[in-house]
């Protein structure tokens, strides 16, 4: 077996070549730039904050990023315009997140874009083929935790 036959690499690979065409389709599609992970953030507390305050902590912890990846994504994502930090007042240690105009307007224009590059991505399988293949990505996800 050689090193591109290894299941680590080959999902390794497709998650790269799932990441750019996002990002392109994102980039061409919307006229804001976000990058996949961005949107995820944006669709993430804009759900969230409905129901309460969200943090820095909580993303990490969503998505599975270290604090320094989800600091860098954040500062350039407040630079563009996209979200404020805010301090709570039961605790000055906090900084919650709040979206702006730009980042919800954002959002909407990326969900169309989302919707395409999913269907790109089934294209040709079966709803079973799609089923089994969540399956075994949610096993090989418990295996890599421990």
């Amino acid at each position: 077996m050689s090193n591109t036959d290894l299941l680590g690499f080959r999902i390794r690979s497709v998650w790269q070549q799932v990441k750019r065409l996002m990002n392109r389709h994102l980039t061409e599609n919307d006229g804001y730039g976000l990058t996949g992970m961005q949107f995820a953030i944006v669709s993430y507390i804009a759900k969230e904050s409905a129901e309460r305050d969200v943090f820095q902590k909580d993303l990490e912890q969503k998505f599975d990023i270290r604090k320094s990846t989800v600091t860098g994504i954040l500062n350039t994502m407040e630079r563009d315009g996209l979200l404020l930090r805010e301090t709570v007042p039961y605790d000055a240690r906090l900084r919650k997140m709040i979206l702006t105009d730009k980042a919800l307007h954002a959002k909407e224009n990326t969900e169309q874009v989302i919707d395409s590059v999913e269907s790109q991505l089934s294209k040709g399988l079966t709803e079973e083929e799609i089923t089994t293949f969540l399956s075994i990505l949610e096993k090989i996800s418990k295996n890599a935790e421990g």
